[in-house]
């Protein structure tokens, strides 16, 4: 057995007496990890059940293999104020599964349901199970959305919902104070309506915009008042993730922490999204915009402190940034690591002020920041006053804790900039943890370990893998040990490139299927286009980068065929979080194993999980498992039903390393396995 070190969290090989990082002394605890190759093979075997413990009466459907099972666990784990970290297959009904065992558990407590998702196709695929579940007991609830998606004032705007949430929060406390909103005016007066509305017809989010729009009354605002009568709440990611948002969110759903019962959907990308959530960026062409505004000003400029005026420190602050990139970046180097004071004691050395001091000029400056924003609401002008906007990044600079973020100086097309990113993401996960009861779940989950432990869960967590109950003879996955997007196996071999293109090519004209191409990266997918255009002899489909609108309009043309290929980056919306039923996706093709590319963050974790799990668990857990995890997901987007059929073929020799999680054989003839599978049937 392989031990913890009690002192320092270290995993210890097998036999080992002493811990070979701090030298202490083992004692005794017992590892329950398992590497990545035992992993595919791994999978709990639920404890056994009586056919009268077998209820669910909050399942509306004839229940399919396992969800009974699966129901009852997540019940009693629930019922015993544990976390429950769950891989549930496809087809196992995650989340119906999930809303009738944790509505079993909620209502007799009187508590509400939070469920949160990353897409609006998930939260309106909650609306249409609460559905159902109401044809056998009296449950509602109600999908949210952002107010830049829900607002008719601002929806309609070229960039209403690309405004960050305080300008449009902003912007409606302004219009609601001096009573130019006519669609918040309408509120009180159409709640009943509204109200019976979603307690009958179960509306998705937009279902929901649409009706209050039509009868002129704002959307938004009316979720808020309506969050009190509902069951369950759908909302996303950042609801929960912003400390802010997230006491909004309670109040407006008048509960206390511990009144609530959290469900996290593709809870793979949670940890992530808190990072990024906690992370921020300080540019070149922020601090510009707040001297241009002071130019605006009367007088061109105002005093912060007895030592500090506005736009001297502006200037200075600018000077600071581009005198860190112009040391520590060049042609090459576009990203370098900062002390934790590089920024500040510049401005401590050039005004003579010590840190409390320049706490309170940046207290003045938000002051100052908050008056011209005000200033700018009356002309009717839709943005936030960019000294403001500055002003509350500057004190989160300063304030941030050097265990949680790495700061560094960085540059790119739109020039330098400071970047602080949050690698250890404390708040949201101390609240989490400190949850009694809450559900964790995902199609792509293990190593569940590895789960828990970043995420900072209770050592009594209960981690349960429910395999997919549709047929394994349905979906083949196989891997070619002959090509790779490895850049030095590359730069040896230059025919590895040429190789992958013909047989990329040959297996999209081998069958007469819808094709998903996945490739690494967008500059991968741009080297091999015109390639692929001459040589592939169907209709060709490509995601674009940064315009997401045509995006979708070539996969709704790709959906609606039955023979074209689409090309997508791994990782992205194609990959994950839609679904192609039947014969809108039969065959994919993963190019490479997607890596995430090295960054300062990714070695600042790597070195926080090497130090806080043990040895290599900072390689494992974030490169390795992210790779893992982006390929399940692409298999996954092939089997929806359990009529469906699919093959996967994964170009790279590297998979061999995961072929037993990945459940993938090794292929010496690619385009005839390809063609074989398909005719069988």
């Amino acid at each position: 057995m392989a031990y913890f070190c009690n002192k320092c969290n270290s995993l210890m090989p097998p036999g080992t007496d002493r811990c070979k990082i701090c030298g202490a002394l083992l004692d005794g605890t017992v590892s329950k990890q398992r590497s990545l190759t035992e992993l595919g093979s791994f999978v709990k075997q639920p404890k056994v059940i009586s056919k009268d413990e077998m209820k669910a009466p909050y399942l509306p459907y004839e229940p399919r293999p396992l969800q009974l099972q699966i129901i009852s666990e997540i019940r009693d784990t629930l019922d015993s104020g544990k976390h429950i970290v769950m891989e549930s297959g496809t087809g196992t009904g995650k989340t119906i599964i999930s809303l009738a065992a944790a509505l079993e558990h909620a209502v007799p407590l009187g508590k509400k349901v939070i469920y949160l998702t990353r897409t609006i196709s998930q939260s309106n695929q909650v609306m249409r199970e609460l559905k159902a579940i109401s044809s056998l007991k009296e449950i509602y609830g109600i999908a949210v959305t952002g107010r830049g998606k829900s607002c008719p004032l601002y929806r309609g705007l070229p960039n209403g919902e690309t405004l960050p949430p305080n300008v449009l929060s902003s912007m409606c406390e302004e219009k609601k104070s001096k009573r130019q909103c006519p669609y918040f005016n309408t509120l009180k007066d159409r709640l009943p309506e509204v109200s019976n509305y979603c307690k009958t017809a179960y509306p998705k989010s937009d279902e929901l915009d649409a009706y209050c729009e039509k009868i002129h009354t704002c959307p938004y605002e009316m979720k808020k008042l309506l969050m009190k009568e509902m069951n369950v709440v759908a909302v996303p990611y950042i609801q929960i993730l912003s400390e802010d948002i997230r006491n909004n969110l309670l109040n407006n759903m008048d509960v206390e922490d511990d009144q609530v019962l959290i469900i996290i959907d593709e809870a793979h990308n949670i940890i992530d999204a808190a990072r990024e959530q906690d992370s921020f960026s300080i540019s070149i062409r922020m601090i510009e915009s707040a001297i241009d505004e002071c130019s605006t000003m009367k007088g061109g400029d105002v005093p912060l402190n007895e030592k500090l005026s506005l736009k001297p420190f502006l200037e200075e602050l600018r000077r600071i940034v581009r005198g860190l990139a112009n040391q520590k970046l060049d042609l090459k180097v576009k990203e370098a690591l900062l002390k934790e004071d590089d920024v500040e004691q510049r401005i401590f050395d050039k005004f003579l002020i010590t840190r409390a001091q320049l706490s309170l000029a940046l207290d003045q400056m938000t002051e100052i920041g908050e008056i011209r924003t005000e200033l700018l609401m009356e002309k009717g002008e839709t943005k936030i006053s960019p000294i403001y906007d500055l002003s509350l990044l500057l004190k989160k600079w300063i304030m941030t804790d050097d265990e949680m973020f790495i700061k560094s100086v960085r540059t790119d097309l739109d020039g330098e900039y400071l970047r602080a990113a949050c690698i250890n993401p404390k708040d949201v996960t101390f609240f989490l943890r400190k949850q009694k009861g809450m559900i964790h779940m995902s199609g792509t989950l293990q190593p569940l370990e590895q789960y828990v432990k970043t995420m900072n869960l209770p050592q009594d967590t209960v981690m349960k893998i429910y395999p997919s109950p549709f047929p394994k003879e349905n979906r083949k996955v196989v891997y070619m040990d002959n090509v790779t997007t490895k850049y030095e196996d590359r730069q040896k071999d230059p025919s590895i490139f040429s190789r992958m293109e013909r047989n990329l090519a040959k297996m999209c004209n081998a069958v007469d299927k819808n094709t998903l191409v996945f490739f690494t990266s967008y500059s991968m997918m741009r080297e091999m286009r015109p390639f692929l255009e001459r040589d592939i002899r169907k209709e060709l489909y490509w995601e674009e980068s940064g315009r997401p609108r045509n995006t979708m309009i070539a996969l709704d043309k790709f959906r609606s065929g039955r023979n074209g290929v689409f090309f997508s980056v791994m990782g992205g919306s194609i990959a994950e979080g839609i679904d192609f039923p039947g014969e809108e996706l039969s065959f994919a093709i993963i190019v490479g194993i997607p890596y995430p590319p090295p960054s300062l963050e990714l070695k600042a974790m790597s070195d926080l999980y090497d130090k806080k799990f043990g040895p290599w668990k900072g390689m494992e857990y974030t490169s390795v498992v992210p790779a893992i995890r982006k390929m399940k997901q692409a298999i996954g987007r092939l089997i929806r039903t359990e009529t469906d059929r699919g093959m996967a073929v994964i170009m790279d020799y590297r998979a061999s390393k995961y072929k037993k999680i990945l459940e993938a054989d090794l292929t010496t003839d690619p385009v005839g396995d390809v063609a074989r599978f398909f005719e069988h049937r």
